[in-house]
């Protein structure tokens, strides 16, 4: 039977959905496009940069080295928050740890504490951690969406199942139903990382973007998702009640 050779190979693995094989030059390529891809994303924005122009900023002598790697965009996106999610659920899992030992059903403080400070924490990281950041405030949908379970997440976030089901356990202990906790996640969402990507922006222009500012940053920050997610429910939900 005939081999197939190098140029097909490379058509085989530049289809979307077919990872192509890690050696330690493959290794080396991949990290070098996740790099260049989440600084390209963070800075432009995700809609705004093609495939081409990563491989491009990357030197990338193969024009369709992103394909090869990735398949299409959303598998860059993927390989992005691989590398940087596992370490956040980690540190969550670690916060959970010591509320489990505690029993019972944690305060929601605690909750929203776990929940923002793992990624807080990635503004500090020169491994690409506020371009992590900065990508994620434009991925709040699919964080949600990944929060709330369902079949209609477009990225994969295997380490979310924790985190979702103490702050529902937590929000029902506050009396805020799962219908509207579904609600409630979105904005808390949407300020937990845009306010982080946000601000790191105002930080980083004068030169204080340091652990002490994030960290008075982030106490305030988590203060205001508590108050949103435990506020008493809109008057049309009353309405309907």
């Amino acid at each position: 039977m005939p081999q197939p050779n190098r140029r097909t190979q490379d058509a085989q693995h530049c289809q979307p959905g077919v990872k192509a094989p890690v050696s330690p030059r493959s290794g080396a390529t991949r990290a070098k496009l996740i790099a260049v891809a989440e600084r390209l994303f963070a800075e432009q924005g995700v809609q705004s940069v093609s495939l081409n122009e990563v491989n491009k900023a990357a030197q990338q002598r193969h024009g369709s080295a992103c394909q090869y790697h990735f398949g299409n965009k959303d598998g860059l996106i993927q390989a992005i928050l691989d590398k940087h999610v596992p370490a956040i659920a980690q540190q969550r899992d670690r916060l959970f740890d010591e509320m489990a030992a505690d029993g019972g059903v944690p305060p929601i403080e605690h909750v929203v504490a776990a929940f923002a400070r793992p990624v807080a924490a990635k503004l500090l990281d020169a491994d690409g951690g506020k371009e992590f950041v900065r990508l994620n405030a434009q991925l709040v949908a699919a964080h949600t969406l990944a929060l709330r379970g369902g079949d209609a997440v477009p990225f994969s976030a295997p380490f979310t199942e924790r985190l979702r089901r103490i702050l529902y356990l937590a929000l029902e202990r506050r009396g805020i139903p799962g219908h509207v906790a579904d609600r409630r996640l979105v904005i808390a969402s949407v300020m937990l990382f845009h306010g982080l990507a946000d601000y790191s922006h105002v930080l980083e222009g004068s030169g204080a973007l340091d652990e002490a500012n994030i960290r008075m940053f982030t106490d305030d920050l988590e203060a205001m998702m508590v108050a949103a997610l435990v506020a008493s429910p809109g008057k049309r939900e009353d309405d309907d009640a």
